[in-house]
């Protein structure tokens, strides 16, 4: 029978910023859940969700930040992440945007 060697991994004992990064970003997610659509949901429920993915694209980015500026400072010559933010903002405004058009459709029929 073999005996298994167990080796510390190398972060391990780090001060590398980026291990607390992934946990505090779920923790926010946890905090502030979208409230449920109702079945009969009307445009203000839909108004509402709008503004979630914003929310959680700016945690989101807040994450990144750490774990890309962190390979950043540890890649010679660096990263180009200069199109980075502009693909999160573009991301939460497709997001958001197609919640409110349903949300103005909705109205348009509803009200």
């Amino acid at each position: 029978m073999s005996r298994k060697v167990f080796r510390t991994p190398p972060y391990q004992g780090a001060t590398c910023p980026d291990l607390g990064a992934g946990p505090e970003f779920l923790a926010a997610l946890g905090e502030h859940p979208p409230r449920p659509i109702p079945i009969l949901a009307d445009p203000v429920d839909l108004r509402d969700r709008a503004d979630h993915p914003n929310q959680v694209v700016d945690g989101l980015a807040a994450y990144l930040t750490v774990i890309l500026d962190d390979a950043a400072q540890n890649t010679p010559g660096g990263l180009d992440l200069s199109d980075a933010e502009a693909i999160l903002v573009d991301l939460a405004s497709d997001l958001s945007g197609a919640i409110q058009r349903a949300a103005e459709e909705m109205a348009g029929r509803v009200e």
